[in-house]
């Protein structure tokens, strides 16, 4: 069965709040000329050789360690034909501490995510429809994909020297043809026009990023924008007291479709997912949910089906017998929320037609992952 992650909750475990952290202040090591003003050159920045951005990763990761060595806030804005994101991130230095506040719309579908992270835990809050979910994670990976992301728009243009140096300590330059990615599943494929300008300092630290691409069929745009330095910690957002007990709760759910029929729900190690607990199943526009009457332990299944006769949503531990299962479309997404508001897993998956009978293998991880801005995943 082929598969492919659907985004559910496109802002991810890189994650925000309502307030940005405090005002921070600006700071900048540039040289100064003897009027005061800041002097670069484009030969000193990381990526950049004879006035042409010749690394883009080099340059991405000059970025983020700059960013994350000081401290700071950026914003950044994808814009395109079936979704726009808006993410605010404030990074504490040292990457102690960090707070990304999101929000994604497509269609008539508005999700709002907000994570907080110290040194060893993220908190996660998504509102989907007036209703909130929380979920404590370990903090495992202190690399934040939002910043990793850059790397992408960067790679997408033949960025140039537009102007030596702006008198303000950063450098412009400008793009206006499309550098075909050696990865197709990057954010921007089969561009036809591009156009694209960063203003960075010396260090690598981006000032600002703009992109608007353009295919046959429609169009995007990608915006970065470092709006202050020198944040020292992001503090507390006023809802982290709002966090349930089941937030905390570390499980290791693995859902699979199995022989495009029905799911199985394994809980394969960690913390056990607690009764009444719900699990909500939506297949073919239509949601249905059910609640565990026992405790999912560590090790246990259960097999999760629509009812052919009922319509409703079954749990059981054995698996269900033919005939009486109403299959499963693709696509098709889960959701398990304690009953006290704790997100444990969030996922969906979806699988072609001419492969819908073999039986699933594998499982998805229950992370959302993150949309690009002209909507290819």
């Amino acid at each position: 069965m082929t598969r492919r992650t659907l985004v559910l909750v496109a802002l991810t475990a890189v994650v925000l709040a309502g307030c940005l952290g405090g005002p921070g202040t600006e700071t900048t090591t540039d040289p100064m000329d003897s009027n005061g003003t800041a002097t670069v050159s484009s030969e000193n920045i990381p990526g950049i050789s004879d006035g042409t951005l010749t690394n883009a990763t080099a340059l991405a990761r000059a970025n983020e360690a700059s960013l994350t060595e000081t401290g700071g806030a950026v914003q950044i804005r994808r814009d395109g034909p079936s979704s726009q994101s808006t993410v605010d991130l404030v990074v504490g230095a040292g990457l102690t501490t960090y707070q990304l506040t999101g929000l994604q719309s497509a269609g008539d579908d508005t999700v709002d995510a907000d994570i907080w992270s110290n040194e060893t835990t993220r908190v996660i809050r998504t509102s989907y429809d007036g209703e909130y979910n929380y979920r404590t994670t370990d903090r495992r990976d202190d690399r934040l994909n939002v910043l990793v992301a850059v790397e992408d728009y960067l790679a997408a243009g033949n960025f140039t020297v537009a102007n030596e140096s702006t008198g303000n300590g950063t450098v412009v330059f400008t793009a206006d043809t499309f550098v075909t990615p050696t990865d197709s599943h990057g954010p921007l494929t089969n561009v036809s026009s591009l156009d694209g300008r960063l203003v960075v300092r010396e260090s690598g630290l981006i000032q600002s990023l703009t992109v608007s691409a353009t295919t046959e069929e429609e169009s995007g745009s990608y915006s970065y924008e470092l709006l202050r330095t020198g944040v020292d910690r992001v503090a507390k957002p006023d809802w982290f007291d709002d966090v349930p007990a089941g937030a905390t709760l570390q499980t290791q759910l693995n859902v699979d479709v199995e022989n495009s029929s029905y799911l199985v729900v394994r809980n394969e190690g960690g913390d056990h997912v607690p009764s009444n607990t719900t699990i909500s199943v939506t297949s073919n526009n239509t949601t249905s949910t059910a609640t565990l009457d026992t405790s999912l332990m560590a090790g246990d299944t259960r097999y999760a089906y629509i009812d052919a006769t009922t319509g409703s949503l079954q749990l059981t531990a054995d698996r269900p017998t033919a005939g009486t299962v109403d299959p499963v479309t693709s696509p098709v997404s889960v959701s398990i929320t304690t009953d006290d508001g704790a997100s444990l897993y969030s996922a969906g998956m979806a699988w072609s037609s001419e492969t819908a009978s073999a039986p699933e293998t594998g499982g998805s991880s229950g992370s959302a992952g993150e949309s690009s801005p002209t909507g290819s995943s």
